[in-house]
């Protein structure tokens, strides 16, 4: 059984120190994993008619986390075939609504109206997911269903397992069971709530996607075949953690307004806008 810890040990745990090494070790670790998911055979699967559902991740309190193939951004005009999209299962078996980042910073704005004395806590899994920080490497044989879609018909088939060789969050029992006492369950709707390790474990899968369809736009659709990892998981952490910054009364409004702005015009730039 967890036990949870007292605030000292668990701010011991989840301590993290940033240095040169910390981002050259994470961008070898964004690689790997790039690499790795986009190997997942995607063959004869078409968004919205045959997709796969595949189970990376589960939870203390029962929730599973996982990865659905292919995503809606394999049908734009300019198409990123790897693009998927993370889900969650709730405790009591109902799907959580599909999300974007505006899910995130809404969840960290009730953090830090109901919990703001445990946002260093949130800061820190931020830190951990944006730099792969202490990742572990396994080569794990997923859980995986095809899904027969036809508009809201969606028809659940067993397939074989998935193989994946991935990096992933490997965080203690123990430290997962005091975050989710001490930060609490996330509201997602009225009546649908998470726990806090579900929701973490969810947004790494989230910023996961990210490094892949940036990987595929700089890397293969240029032809230029450099990974370019300026943009996706860590930048996208960083901005989160300006955001918590902001909640925890750190900085002032102008300031995180003018990094959003800044990193929007460099958004921009990348798309050719």
């Amino acid at each position: 059984m967890p036990r949870i810890l007292p605030e000292t040990e668990l701010k011991d745990a989840l301590s993290a120190a940033y240095s040169r090494k910390t981002l050259s070790n994470s961008k070898t670790l964004r690689r790997a994993n790039i690499d790795s998911f986009l190997g997942i055979d995607r063959d004869g699967l078409v968004y919205a008619s045959l997709e796969h559902r595949v189970q990376l991740y589960a939870t203390l309190s029962g929730e599973k986390i996982f990865i659905q193939f292919p995503g809606k951004e394999s049908t734009n005009t300019v198409q990123m075939p790897f693009d998927f999209r993370p889900k969650l299962r709730c405790t009591g078996g109902a799907m959580m609504q599909d999300a974007t980042f505006g899910f995130i910073w809404d969840i960290l704005d009730g953090i830090g109206r109901n919990r703001k004395e445990f946002l260093s806590y949130v800061a820190a899994m931020f830190f951990r997911m944006g730099y792969m920080y202490e990742y572990l490497q396994t080569n794990d044989s997923c859980d995986c269903v095809a899904l027969e879609i036809d508009g809201d018909s969606v028809i659940e088939i067993n397939h074989p397992v998935v193989s994946l060789n991935w990096y992933h969050l490997d965080i203690s029992d123990d430290v997962w069971f005091s975050l989710n006492n001490y930060v609490g369950e996330v509201q997602i709707s009225n009546d649908q709530r998470i726990s806090f390790e579900a929701f973490i474990k969810f947004v790494d899968l989230l910023i996961q996607n990210e490094d892949c369809k940036y990987y595929y736009r700089n890397a293969i659709a240029s032809g230029t075949g450099d990974y370019n990892l300026k943009s996706g998981r860590t930048s996208t952490c960083d901005a989160n953690l300006l955001i918590i910054d902001y909640l925890r009364g750190h900085s002032r409004i102008s300031s995180l307004l003018n990094s959003v702005n800044a990193s929007l015009k460099h958004a921009c730039i990348a798309h050719g806008q």
